[in-house]
């Protein structure tokens, strides 16, 4: 699990755009607008600005300030930074200045930044009462749980299915992955060297995406491997917590490249391997960013070559497009950007109007970060593609902790319907809000309809999949049981998810019955 950033300030500050010095008249400024001024300057450098109303006092003076002030260079009282990490680790943050060598910002003018924001910030965030009373019960689908091994607690971090060989793929923490079939069960199971987070198919082969430590590290341990044959082979390894992947021919020169998110930590990137005249997998960063967590393959602008889109989930929370100028050479352009508050954690690339033109699913939830707690911001925004690279918010849905999103036409009714697991919800009120179905009752005016399932034991989960599990036309949706939680939960719930029997929660359609 990963601890997010929520300041990144670890380049220096050599151009601002605004300075107490560039005022032809050197004026006193009121001191509120004093230290707003300051907080543009300072906290829109790398990242968007999480207005001081959008945290608690406690949350700021206690976990945000502190993470704050050591990304401008400056020692806070009781705080450290590196505190956790090994040597090796020190020196990796230490080479890419995460942490400024000197300050940039005197303390006097971090004193009256921290003042503002302090002073704006409420002692106390209300909460959205009407979300108890907006969920119908969950009709079309029938939930189904299912045991995968013996392993307890059930620790999945993957699912894909394979819709050419009918086989669902599942990765876990114990570092073992299992083909399972409806019908069957499981069908094989196999040793990683570390846990699968993602998967990628061909015609006669599989691909592992093993994140090497689950938890935060500076470490590169992951690696990018094929299987097939009964057999892993490493393609590509020290890898920074890869988190993703796609192996495709980029430019249709007949021979695959991959591209990796590196989530890493403090440090990561995006990057780009191709082989060279050896034979071997050469790195290219596209972009030295840390929280890459998503990235999908598509022409962006019809110009015939492969783009790729890519999500950004640490410190300065982003969409790009990586557009594709010719062999492998591309040029960025950042089409979303979100505050470091929002928790960026999935994006789904959907045509939701029939334009022609893919529009983009972004997710905000994530909530195992400096400041946990419920946020009236987290949900699920759908951003229309206008063409040119803009893309407009036309609709947000809120929901606490929400970390993943489906976008299917669920009903075969003609448009564009969203599932969505959070793993942080209202533990106290809203707890089965952990699954959201939405139904979409008019695509024009972006109304949708919320479902939820009431269970004894709430969906738990990091991994979410849709695919006809069950072969009967309609399209069933499939959580993983990840029973840990790097965030307070209620200790009943926690041990109900922990003495779980089961590995999988499939949500079984029913538009069509299942064939027996």
């Amino acid at each position: 699990m990963r601890l997010r950033t929520l300041f990144l300030a670890g380049i220096f500050v050599t151009t601002v755009l605004f300075t107490l010095n560039s005022f032809t008249v050197k004026t006193a400024l009121p001191a509120d607008e004093e230290g707003r001024e300051l907080f543009i300057r300072y906290c829109t450098t790398c990242h968007m600005a999480a207005e001081p109303a959008s945290l608690t006092k406690e949350i700021w003076k206690n976990h945000v300030l502190p993470v704050m002030a050591s990304r401008m260079g400056l020692i806070y009282p009781g705080y450290d930074p590196l505190r956790g990490l090994s040597a090796e680790e020190k020196a990796i943050v230490n080479k890419a200045h995460i942490i400024p060598d000197q300050s940039i910002i005197s303390n006097e003018n971090w004193t009256k930044l921290e003042n503002y924001i302090l002073k704006n910030a409420p002692d106390s965030i209300k909460l959205d009462e009407k979300r108890l009373s907006r969920n119908a019960p969950l009709k079309q689908f029938e939930r189904e749980d299912i045991q995968i091994d013996r392993t307890s607690p059930s620790l999945i971090t993957s699912l894909k299915f394979n819709p050419e060989t009918k086989t669902l793929w599942i990765g876990n923490f114990y570092n073992k992955v299992f083909t399972w079939k409806y019908d069957e069960g499981v069908t094989q199971t196999i040793d990683t060297e570390s846990p699968a987070v993602d998967f990628n198919f061909s015609p006669n082969q599989t691909y592992f995406t093993e994140i090497g430590k689950l938890y935060p590290t500076e470490l590169s341990t992951g690696s990018y491997a094929s299987f097939s044959n009964n057999k892993v082979e490493p393609m590509l390894t020290a890898l920074h917590r890869p988190v993703n992947a796609q192996i495709q021919d980029l430019n249709h020169d007949g021979v695959p490249e991959i591209v990796v998110c590196n989530f890493g930590n403090k440090t990561g990137s995006l990057s780009l391997y191709k082989k060279n005249k050896n034979g071997k997998y050469v790195e290219q960063i596209l972009l030295p960013l840390a929280g890459a967590i998503k990235c999908e393959v598509k022409d962006m602008d019809g110009d015939g070559k492969d783009d790729i889109v890519a999500m950004f989930s640490q410190g300065d929370e982003s969409v790009y497009i990586f557009y594709q100028q010719e062999n492998l050479k591309f040029k960025a352009k950042r089409v979303l950007r979100f505050p470091p508050n929002y928790g960026t954690t999935d994006m789904v690339l959907v045509d939701y109007n029939h334009d022609g033109r893919p529009d983009l699913v972004t997710v905000h939830g994530d909530n195992a970060d400096y400041s946990n707690i419920l946020k009236a911001y987290h949900g699920i925004r759908l951003n229309i593609n206008q063409g040119n690279a803009v893309f407009t918010e036309q609709f947000f849905y809120p929901i606490y902790g929400v970390t993943k999103v489906l976008a299917e036409d669920f009903d075969q009714d003609g448009d564009i319907d969203f599932a969505a697991t959070s793993f942080f919800p209202d533990f106290g009120k809203l707890v089965d809000e952990s699954f959201v179905y939405l139904e979409n009752t008019n695509s024009a005016k972006y109304a949708f309809k919320s479902y939820i399932q009431k269970s004894k034991i709430p969906i738990k989960t990091l991994a979410l999949e849709k695919a006809d599990i069950d072969g009967d036309g309609d399209m069933d949706i499939i959580t993983g049981n990840f029973a840990q939680s790097p965030g307070p939960a209620p200790e009943a719930l926690d041990q109900a998810w922990k003495s779980a029997n089961y590995g999988l929660s499939i949500f079984l359609n029913q538009l069509h019955q299942p064939k027996k």
